[in-house]
Parts: structure tokens; C-alpha cells; sequence
């Protein structure tokens, strides 16, 4: 039977998270460094984030590089607006209301709720996942700071409901019969999380930063972001959410005059789910990764960089000096060498943004590369066969009214990952292989069954188009989305042959409104999966609700 968008146990979870919501209390005399949104020092993929990128092309806040994220406290401390804007009674960029002072304060806490009728959609970024039928979130915690350090605990917890619905044969038993249909032993990628309720409690949006207001270290659990992309982020993105890491950076743009530099070091620990094999008998990996830009002198608005990550079992004896310099160790990913290991696997990318305040726009584009070149005796590999093992997404957003009361935002965004790979038996594959897989890395791109960059690159394609509406009582945004699924065909013999392509066409409707010091926010997606599971006919339909609660009374 198909479950009610908004049926009995959805009303009953809203009903308990509010209760949740309204039952913290902040703590007394210390007011809130950022009225807009849980994590003070402004959330990857968060309401916070995508809206001071909008006042940023809007030319009313100071330009800054968007391809590394999440910000530090000193960039955070640059976002003053130049004049009034829709938001200023929630965040009042001009009077610091974000520049961090020294104290603590309580966040204001999150829930959500999500009601999925037919199969599994994720609405907004990791870690939680929603399966069919009702999965609710809390999230809370406090800020502090002292001097040049900064502390956030923002845990989170999570639980679906996981109902079943019918999955994509993929030739396994057991446990790994809810894996990933294309690739079940080369990708940590479940279609669904066993067969009960799939619950998770993560240390969130955590972390401790030391920032000099030159260089930048700590350790984070929260969400990164390498690249331009607004919706289809190839390396790393918050889809997976976070993981445990340390990193060092600069902690802002570096002047050596003919270019400005930025740039981020990152080593953590990455897991997996039940339905994946361990590598060399390793359920945990260490993940490892740089990320660079330069702003050319005389161009304002252009970034143009790149970021290196790769995964590897994690190291028997510790972590040592070889560790700390696998980064910046030999065989890039882009270019790469043949001595890599059977069970390393590396991706990179190439980016480049360029935002133009006065053309009220901004225009951005990720080339992605999965391993290194197969022919490493041809020099020009990389120049013959660029589209081997890659990626692409490319997008765009212009503002088309800019006031102190509304702000309306077009924007679009495509990704694909079904460029050619032209080395199909030498790698070990008879037909392509998609973005994110690796034959000696069971798990692939992934944290905890959830893909580290964007699902739609994953061997597919996908587009979104949307407009967005900002004036001083929230935001309204509606957007069409197309998803272009399992193109990499596979011949099941109790099936035949799948020749019919999975494509998911969606319209998306998101509703956010202020109410004193709290917000409430409302999402629907209708969606329509034709072909589902590569079953010429079998379309499905399927109705997608969230309603988020956040702050305090």
C-alpha cells in the first residue's frame, strides 16, 4: 500500500520534533552570533551559505573564492553588506553580526522531518538518508570562542523508517543484496540500509578551529566542499555529509600581487556500511586531499584551481611523515604514474569560477578525473583522451532584481558522467566505468554508504533549473530537475538485457518563512521514475515532503 505524504506517523514524528525544538532554551545573557542559521561559522549547502553567495554576485557583500568550503572565521568575518538587503533584520552583515567575539552561545536547534511515499529520495545533504516513508532529524549544540579558537558541537541524529519497496536486482545474496545494482563490490552505495528502521547518531557540523587570520588548522566533523558547484559538486560536496579530519589552510586569499593564493590540506577517516567488503580486511580508510586557487590579478571574481583526493586502506602502523605528505606524493590523478597500489584509488578535478557583481552573475565549471591514464608511455595521454574516466558539470546564476526588500535569483546547473572510457579491458572492465569506482577500493567515493561528491556523476547525468525569490519574510524556490540514471547497462540473465534507461523527472517547491527568532521551512517534490530499474513501463511515481523546524520560540 502507498504510504500518505503526510500520514499518521509523519504528524506524529513533526508533532515529537517540535516538541524537541521548542524545549531548548539558550543560554542566559548571551545573545546569538547568527540569528540565520545552526553552525556559526556558516554551513556547506546551508540557507546561510547559498544566500551570501546570492548578495556576494549581487554586489553586496565583498568578493571572496567560493571553491573551498566550509569558510574560515577570518572569511566569515569579511561578509559585510555594502547596503540594506532583504535579510538584514535576520543577519546583519554590516554590523558583524557573524564576525565571531569571544563567549559561547547555544545554537539554535534543527528538526526535520521527511516523508517519502514510493523509494528513497535525499532531500538536502548528508548524513542523513531517507528512505520510503517517515525518517526524522534533531540537530543542536553551542558555540564558543576565545582568541584565535573557535569550538562548534552541532551532533545530529537521525532515523528512517526504511520501508521496503521493490529493488533493482543485482545478482547478490544476503547483506549485499540491498548494495549498489551496477556495481554491488566496487561502490558503497546501498539502495537501501537493510530491511528495518536505519537509524545514526554523528558528531555533525563539529569542530575546533585555531585561526591566525594567515593560516588555519583544527579538526572537523562537518560537511566539506571542493569546487564552484552549487548543486552537483564532483570531488567532495555535502551529500555524504561529513567526516572526522584535520586540515590546514590559509585562512584567507594569500596577496603575492600577480595572484592571490588559497588553498587546504586535509587528512581523515573515512567508513563504510554494512553492505560493502572491507579492503585488505580494513573497514576504514584513510582519506587524504589538497585543494588550491589563484584569483589573477586585475580579473576580480576569477578563481580558478584544483583538488587531489585519495583513499587508501588505512595505514597498519599509524599514521607517519609518508601519510602526512600523500597529498603532494607523486601520481596525481589527473596525470598520475603507474606504480599507484591495486587498493589506492585517487580522483582530482579542475575548476574555475568567475563571479561579475556588476553583471549581477556568476558562470563556474568542474572537469573531473577518475585514476590516473592507462598508457603512461604516451606523453600526451592526457591531451589524446581527455574525456577518459571523466566528469563535467558547468552552471550558472544571475540575479534579476536586487533590492532591500526582494531579491529573485535564476540559476541552472548540469553534470554528467557519461564521458567515454576508452580503456575498458586493460582496466579490468568490459563496458565503461563510471565515476567513483575503483577495482581494488570496495567502498569507491563514499562515506558511510553515501557518495562523497554527487550522486548524478555516479555513471549519469543530471540537470536543475530553478528560480529563487528572497524577501524579509523568507524564501520561495521552485526548480525542475531531470536525473538520468543507471546508464551503464548490465545483462542480467533473469532479467535479459536492460536497455532502457531510468530517468527520474522531478518539480520542486521549497517554502521558508520567518516567525520572530525561529523559521519554518516546507518542501515538496513530486517525482515521476520512468523506466524504473531499467523495466521498460514500469514508471512509479512518488511525492517527497520535508518540513524543518528550526530555532526558538
Amino acid at each position: 500500500m502507498v504510504q500518505s505524504a503526510l500520514g499518521r506517523k509523519s504528524l506524529l514524528v513533526i508533532t515529537v520534533l517540535a516538541a524537541l525544538a521548542v524545549s531548548v532554551r539558550p543560554l542566559a545573557a548571551q545573545p546569538t552570533p547568527s540569528r540565520l542559521d545552526l553552525g556559526g561559522l556558516v554551513e556547506v549547502g546551508g540557507e546561510l551559505e547559498r544566500y551570501l553567495r546570492v548578495l556576494e554576485i549581487a554586489g553586496l557583500v565583498p568578493l571572496t573564492p567560493w571553491s573551498i568550503q566550509p569558510f574560515t572565521p577570518t572569511q566569515v568575518g569579511t561578509f559585510r553588506a555594502n547596503r540594506a538587503h532583504p535579510w538584514r533584520d535576520r543577519f546583519d552583515a554590516s554590523n558583524d553580526a557573524v564576525h565571531l567575539a569571544d563567549g559561547r552561545w547555544l545554537l539554535r536547534p534543527k528538526t526535520r522531518a521527511i516523508d517519502n511515499t514510493t523509494f528513497p529520495v535525499q532531500v538536502g545533504g548528508g548524513p542523513t538518508w531517507s528512505g520510503r516513508g517517515v525518517t526524522g532529524e534533531v540537530q543542536a549544540g553551542f558555540l564558543a570562542s576565545w582568541r584565535w579558537a573557535y569550538l562548534e558541537a552541532a551532533p545530529l541524529a537521525f532515523s528512517a523508517e526504511n520501508s521496503s519497496f521493490v529493488l533493482a536486482p543485482n545478482e547478490q545474496t544476503g547483506a549485499m543484496q540491498f548494495a549498489d545494482a551496477r556495481y554491488p563490490e566496487n561502490i558503497d552505495a546501498p539502495q537501501r540500509f537493510g530491511s528495518s528502521s536505519y537509524s545514526r547518531l554523528r558528531p555533525g557540523t563539529s569542530s575546533l578551529t585555531v585561526d591566525s587570520r594567515i593560516l588555519v588548522l583544527g579538526a572537523t566533523s562537518a560537511p566539506q566542499q571542493w569546487g564552484p558547484a552549487r548543486e552537483y559538486p564532483l570531488v567532495l560536496g555535502p551529500n555524504a555529509g561529513g567526516f572526522p579530519a584535520m586540515f590546514l589552510g590559509t585562512s584567507q586569499p594569500v596577496d603575492l600581487w600577480l595572484f592571490t593564493v588559497h588553498g587546504r590540506l586535509l587528512y581523515g577517516q573515512l567508513d563504510q556500511s554494512a553492505f560493502s567488503a572491507p579492503v585488505a580486511g580494513e573497514r576504514t580508510r584513510l582519506g587524504t586531499g589538497i585543494v588550491g586557487l589563484i584569483t589573477p590579478r586585475g580579473v576580480p571574481g576569477l578563481e580558478i584551481g584544483g583538488s587531489r583526493f585519495i583513499h587508501e586502506p588505512w595505514p597498519a602502523g599509524g599514521i607517519g611523515l609518508s601519510v602526512l605528505n600523500r597529498p603532494i606524493a607523486g601520481g596525481v590523478g589527473l596525470i598520475g604514474n603507474a606504480t599507484n597500489s591495486p587498493t589506492v584509488n585517487q580522483v582530482a578535478s579542475l575548476f574555475a569560477r568567475w563571479a561579475l557583481p556588476r553583471a549581477k552573475a556568476e558562470f563556474y565549471g568542474e572537469m573531473y578525473r577518475e585514476d590516473f591514464p592507462g598508457h603512461f608511455h604516451e606523453a600526451l595521454s592526457l591531451v589524446e583522451k581527455p574525456d577518459d574516466l571523466a566528469a563535467f558539470t558547468i552552471g550558472f546564476q544571475r540575479v534579476l532584481t536586487a533590492s532591500d526588500r526582494t531579491i529573485r535569483v535564476l540559476r541552472g546547473e548540469l553534470v554528467s558522467g557519461q564521458t567515454s572510457h576508452q580503456e575498458r579491458t586493460e582496466r579490468g572492465f568490459a563496458i565503461p566505468m563510471p565515476p567513483y569506482i575503483h577495482a581494488g577500493v570496495t567502498q569507491g567515493h563514499t562515506e558511510d554508504g553515501l557518495i562523497l561528491g554527487s550522486p548524478d556523476a555516479y555513471g549519469g547525468a543530471g540537470w536543475r533549473f530553478g528560480l529563487d525569490q528572497y524577501t524579509t519574510s523568507g524564501r520561495t524556490s521552485f526548480a525542475l530537475e531531470r536525473s538520468y540514471r543507471f546508464d551503464w547497462l548490465r545483462t542480467l540473465p533473469q532479467n535479459g538485457p536492460m536497455v532502457h534507461p531510468d530517468v527520474i523527472y522531478s518539480l520542486r517547491a521549497d517554502l521558508l518563512r520567518f516567525h520572530g527568532a525561529s523559521q519554518i521551512g516546507l518542501t515538496l517534490i513530486p517525482a515521476i521514475d520512468l523506466n524504473r530499474n531499467l523495466v521498460a513501463g514500469h514508471d512509479v511515481f512518488n511525492l517527497t515532503t520535508a518540513l524543518t523546524l528550526q530555532g526558538l520560540p
